[in-house]
């Protein structure tokens, strides 16, 4: 099977199960194609060169169902380099390279701790044919790692890799406004907001715990919820906004106008040694941040000044710290400002993307 032979490689982007518009999946395509011809495969259409999926949430039925037609697509387009967001992908993508194919995977999570834990696809047999075809693959595949301590997990590797950060765009925030004319008419509401998906594990309970112990507050949340979480939320009526995976362009007028962001992830899974994304687009928005209190967190917040990390069980203790953005506006605009610079300079997405492209100019596309 010979693929594409276009003066400018042609890479596809698969993800069959992503959310739409996620914004690492557009980041990387975006990236791409400035030195590219790229093309995706989606659940959702984006643009005219990408193409739609059917989405569905079981994984069963994304093997019988969308996985024939990523198979289609291939023969069709037939790619020089196929770039996976999904390790469900593996064994298409072993079968493309032993063709004569390049593949680029890019691991966002460490499977390996947290399958246990996932709402749902978490059968015995998929962790077991995870298992064997994660390893299978690091003879073949250049590995892109969305987190520095994934590599203590890939340390055998057999081409080049690459730690590409999520980290938000420059453009994706600025410093907050201090009108409330978007999340509330009544400024003695201490609205609060979270950003990604949405579990105990990630500290809904804890957030919850927190509204009933701050008078006047509100949570504005946007993300999926897993399916056992929602009946939690009927005892806070309007005290709890849930939109659902909204764009940025919905959820960021909204949460720039909160107290706070919050990231009270528990230490559970990769959680302590992985950089919750929500952290820096909070920063990126002139938000304080309030989050757990592990190390890697720390490193952030203490070096930028940029907000206060915490026990994520310890309820008094982050009433207490919203209590005090809310009591000295100053002190909180400047801990938000911090964060906003500090984006700008270090963790942004287009210092990122060089490193993803700089990886890309180790491939043999021939």
């Amino acid at each position: 099977m010979a693929f594409g032979n276009n003066r400018r490689p042609q890479i596809l982007c698969i993800s069959p199960a992503h959310p739409p518009n996620d914004p690492r999946v557009l980041k990387t395509i975006g990236a791409l194609a400035k030195q590219y011809d790229v093309r995706a495969l989606l659940p959702w259409p984006v643009a005219a060169s990408m193409g739609l999926l059917p989405a569905y949430p079981r994984l069963l039925v994304r093997l019988l169902v969308v996985h024939p037609l990523i198979i289609w697509h291939l023969i069709w387009h037939r790619p020089r380099l196929i770039h996976l967001f999904m390790p469900e992908l593996l064994p298409i993508a072993l079968l493309f390279r032993l063709l004569g194919g390049q593949v680029v995977y890019e691991v966002q999570e460490n499977h390996r701790l947290k399958f246990d834990r996932k709402p749902r696809n978490r059968h015995p047999i998929f962790q077991t044919l995870f298992d064997q075809f994660d390893r299978l693959v690091r003879r073949y595949f250049y590995f892109v790692f969305t987190e520095d301590s994934y590599l203590t997990e890939y340390h055998s590797l057999a081409l080049p890799c690459a730690v590409v950060h999520n980290f938000p765009e420059k453009t994706a925030g600025r410093p907050r406004s201090p009108k409330r004319d978007v999340v509330s008419a009544d400024s003695s509401t201490i609205d609060l907001c979270y950003l990604g998906l949405i579990t105990n594990d990630r500290g809904l309970d804890t957030m919850l715990a927190v509204l009933n112990k701050l008078e006047n507050s509100r949570l504005h949340l946007f993300g999926r919820m897993a399916d056992d979480c929602l009946d939690e939320l009927t005892a806070f009526g309007d005290r709890v906004r849930w939109y659902g995976h909204v764009s940025q362009a919905v959820a960021f007028p909204i949460m720039r106008q909160c107290v706070a962001g919050l990231a009270l992830l528990k230490p559970v899974g990769d959680y302590p040694d992985s950089y919750p994304t929500k952290l820096f687009e909070y920063m990126a928005l002139g938000l304080p941040v309030i989050t757990s209190n592990f190390p890697l967190y720390r490193s952030v917040l203490e070096n930028h000044q940029c907000g206060f990390c915490v026990d994520p069980t310890d309820v008094v203790s982050l009433v207490a710290h919203i209590t005090w953005l809310v009591e000295h506006p100053g002190e909180a605009e400047s801990l938000g400002e911090n964060g906003f610079e500090s984006v700008q300079v270090y963790h942004n997405w287009e210092t990122e993307a060089n490193k993803l492209l700089e990886l890309y100019q180790n491939i043999d596309f021939k």
